[in-house]
């Protein structure tokens, strides 16, 4: 097996000498440099390497002005930043100018490893940081697995893939930016690391009792190890009391210091961060808890050209019997009003897809849909399926209280209070 070769640039002995230690535990071979310059004077020289992991603060050239030499230097050679002293706007010139991952101080070293090794293995796959080609591969990377803008193509998408693929690797809080209609659990799934991460949609609401949310989280607890990605949206609806949760939630204080997992969240907001904090309409101390690692998902209206290739991918995954766009549809799709986001048009090609008979979508079809013409004619059904369903959940919860026997049991793996499931089990069982 070809052993690889590391070169870490830090000027802390101590640290420096403890990473390369990691690795070579790991079965690398390790260089070190104790400043940037130092560093480029080894590449340029000619040593080959397949990795560089670098600080930030360091005297003279700085970790940022660091990789963006080096990236010209040495085009595709992998590199990764590990400090304590990063700022916003740092990572996202880092993510732009195509770092292969962001790790912040305390450091998690199995995750570092486990990108350490991803990179590598794509550098040797004949992987290229040549812009024109990367924007092109990197859109299609995985493309299969993505469930948020599938199927995108253009720059302003490729742009975001690449940030996305660079927040991958990171075990810090994510903050996610996107305007109305933007659909966060999707983004949620596509960061999230499969082989570590359980994703947690988690509402304001849910802060409120404490005890419930670590009993319900705990009962995530099937990986070893494991981790929870807890998606928090709506962020005007934290008050103080909600936000100490999520601050106790983060320290493993009780009750969630039984729950057996790690955790890191993601914030989804509709707006920067700063500009809330700026208006007041953000809490200081939940501010800095949210870190710098900050993604902005682009609008419909910044990719029209993508738009026809991202409903021919929601409508390739949709359930039941699969539907085509005209090209005539496909055409009529970017010239429509999408301010509701990724969402609206999920909803407006479900009611295109049930009023179609065939197998190809019309243009009159999505603008009758766009214009809610479609939509009535469901709604009967909807409130019948939707009464079926209270019903069935009736006896799927009495189904429950006999295979558990415990009330407590039962409303903890409902996700509901006591009080809420005895009343519940009490109603059905009238009806009964």
């Amino acid at each position: 097996m070809t052993q690889h070769n590391i070169l870490i640039v830090d000027d802390d002995p101590i640290f420096s000498s403890l990473l390369g230690d990691v690795f070579k535990q790991a079965g690398y071979a390790v260089e070190s440099a104790s400043s940037a310059d130092a560093a480029l004077e080894t590449l340029k020289a000619g040593t080959a390497f397949d990795l560089v992991v670098t600080d930030q603060r360091m005297p003279g050239t700085t970790g940022t002005e660091f990789v963006k030499k080096l990236l010209q230097l040495r085009p595709g050679l992998p590199v990764v930043m590990v400090s304590g002293f990063l700022k916003s706007e740092d990572i996202r010139q880092l993510i732009r100018d195509g770092i292969g991952g962001v790790f912040i101080k305390p450091l998690n070293i199995f995750q570092l490893l486990k990108r350490a090794a991803l990179l590598i293995e794509k550098s040797h796959a004949g992987a290229t940081r040549d812009e024109k080609r990367d924007d092109a591969d990197e859109a299609a990377e995985d493309d299969s697995q993505l469930r948020l803008l599938r199927g995108a193509r253009g720059a302003a998408a490729t742009r975001f893939f690449r940030q996305m693929e660079g927040l991958r690797g990171v075990s810090s809080n994510l903050v996610a930016v996107g305007a109305p209609g933007t659909d966060f659990d999707a983004l949620a799934h596509d960061l999230a690391d499969p082989q570590l991460d359980t994703v947690f949609p988690l509402r304001p609401s849910d802060l409120d009792d404490p005890e419930l949310l670590a009993s319900r989280m705990g009962g995530l607890a099937t990986r070893s190890p494991g981790r929870l990605m807890l998606v928090l949206d709506r962020i005007g609806e934290l008050t103080p009391e909600r936000t100490e949760t999520v601050f106790a939630i983060s320290r493993c204080a009780a009750p969630f210091d039984r729950t057996g997992l790690s955790t890191r969240f993601l914030f989804c907001l509709d707006s920067d961060p700063d500009e809330l904090f700026s208006a007041g309409r953000l809490d200081e101390n939940l501010y800095l808890f949210m870190g710098t690692m900050e993604l902005k998902v682009p609008a419909l209206a910044e990719m029209t050209e993508d738009i026809p290739a991202i409903s021919q991918a929601m409508l390739d995954r949709a359930p039941g019997a699969r539907c085509l766009l005209s090209d005539a549809a496909a055409e009529a799709l970017k010239t429509l009003d999408w301010s509701g986001g990724i969402l609206r048009l999920q909803s407006v090609l479900a009611d295109a897809a049930a009023a179609t008979e065939g197998a190809t979508i019309d243009a009159e079809t999505i603008r009758l849909a766009h214009g809610g013409a479609l939509s009535v004619a469901e709604a009967a059904q909807v409130s019948d399926l939707r009464e079926y369903l209270a019903a069935e959940a009736g006896e799927y919860v009495l189904a429950m209280s006999a295979l558990l026997g415990d009330l407590p049991r039962v409303a903890t793996a409902l996700g509901l209070t006591a009080e809420s499931t005895r009343q519940l089990i009490a109603r059905v069982g009238k009806k009964n």
